[in-house]
């Protein structure tokens, strides 16, 4: 076993031995914990009773990473079935519960939480599953998965692989741990030349990482157009109260508190404007995680302030929000259709601490796109460049908001998004083109 198995075997472990505590004190992360440490007995059970057939598995830390594969997974599949009549089955496998959320562009055979990265486990699971393929998707690459498929004979591959700023991976004592994981990979597809120099270093090998850019770029054109021609963007605007020419709309995908504090900070200061003959601004507010608590929390932060405020599900038979509302959207999974009918775009995460979230749909949309300066996203700095991505500070947002209230100024920036997503588009077919060689027989 090599030592990054061996360190992910011992960590596991160590997590179990903790889990009561972790239940007590970190309930989410608990349940997680359980719902892994289930995965490997329900992954067996499923293996036993799925149709006779070949198997392609999938993996994804969460919904954006797995959201990205969804293309190229399609292409594949299709790929397979022209050349050998079968069409593989599809195993989705997630290490946070954001992952569910991405099903729906999969459609997966079976899904669930990955088993707990140990020997064990993954040894226990390959033998039942045996896999015609293991795709790991954009960032991390499980060592001690990655280890049992090599000695299942399970070739194993990674996708619209990145390596982000500061990443903990790229260190020289984690380089030394996991250099064999990534040598152990049959291709490896780069997002970009800097994420192919990078991967290169953590040990995958040259001849066997290729650069074919982010396959999420695919999707997010895919969604952003099936949004329009399928009315499901109408369905919006009308629930979210039709569309004012004196009323722009923000909305802000993936907030955390610190993003909904300063949105709520600026719209108090755009308050003014509208006073001196500018526009209105009605604030929708999707959080990344809309738990009851954290919904409630924000409704009574919202109030406090005096804002009216009503949570989508509750908007009821009329199905409009009240007008002037600030709309909190407690739903997972529809943040393209959603962006589909604003006129500004904010992406959270980008203050500080949890990382900035998806960029690609909004400006998929042909929304300028609003985020926090803090951040390690290379697609998101390219979006910048390119026009399309304003990044500012907290204090900043009000003029920032403030000047895209010149229509000018927003389509010119929407339109640069729009151009920026189009120009990284292809990547799935390239993707599919790399692995498809891997596939049994």
């Amino acid at each position: 076993m090599n030592a990054g198995a061996r360190l992910s075997d011992a960590a596991a472990g160590v997590a179990l031995a903790a889990a009561p505590l972790l239940r007590r004190v970190r309930p989410d992360i608990g349940r997680v914990l359980a719902a892994r440490r289930a995965a490997a007995a329900e992954l067996v059970a499923w293996g036993c009773r799925r149709e006779p057939g070949p198997l392609l598995w999938l993996h994804g830390a969460s919904a954006g990473e797995l959201l990205g594969a969804a293309a190229t997974v399609r292409v594949l599949r299709a790929g397979v079935a022209a050349r050998s009549g079968d069409r593989p089955q599809l195993l989705v496998t997630y290490s946070s519960p954001s992952g569910q959320a991405a099903l729906q562009w999969l459609g997966p055979d079976h899904s669930g939480y990955a088993p707990l990265d140990r020997r064990r486990d993954c040894d226990r699971v390959l033998a039942v599953l045996r896999p015609g393929l293991l795709v790991f998707a954009k960032l991390d690459v499980w060592p001690g998965l990655a280890a049992a498929a090599a000695r299942a004979g399970t070739p194993t591959a990674l996708i619209n692989g990145t390596v982000r700023d500061g990443s903990r991976r790229s260190r020289r004592a984690a380089r030394r741990l996991f250099r064999e994981s990534y040598a152990q990979l049959e291709a490896v597809g780069a997002a970009s030349r800097e994420d192919r120099r990078r991967l290169v270093a953590l040990g995958a090998r040259t001849d066997r990482v290729t650069l074919t850019g982010d396959a999420a770029f695919d999707l997010a054109l895919e969604r952003a157009d099936r949004a329009q021609a399928d009315g499901s963007a109408a369905a919006y605007r009308s629930a979210l109260g039709g569309s004012e020419p004196a009323t722009l709309r923000l909305v802000a995908g993936s907030t955390w508190g610190a993003d909904e504090r300063a949105l709520l900070d600026a719209l108090d200061s755009l308050v003014a404007t509208r006073r001196d003959g500018g526009p209105g601004w009605q604030l929708v507010i999707a959080p990344h995680e809309p738990t009851a608590a954290h919904v409630r929390a924000l409704v009574a932060s919202c109030e406090a302030r005096g804002e009216r405020v009503v949570r989508w599900s509750r908007i009821g038979a009329s199905r409009a929000a009240p007008a002037g509302a600030i709309v909190v959207f407690d739903e997972v999974g529809r943040l393209a259709e959603l962006y589909a009918v604003g006129d500004v775009a904010y992406v959270g995460g980008g203050l500080g601490g949890t990382g900035l979230h998806n960029v690609l749909e909004p400006a998929a949309a042909g929304l300028p796109v609003v985020f926090g300066p803090r951040h390690d996203r290379s697609d998101a700095r390219a979006l910048e460049a390119a026009g399309g991505g304003l990044a500012c500070s907290p204090g900043a947002l009000p003029d920032t908001l403030a000047g895209l209230a010149d229509p000018r100024l927003r389509a010119h920036r929407g339109a640069a998004a729009r151009a920026f997503i189009e120009s990284g588009a292809g990547a799935a077919a390239l993707t599919a083109d790399l692995l498809l060689p891997l596939w049994p027989g």
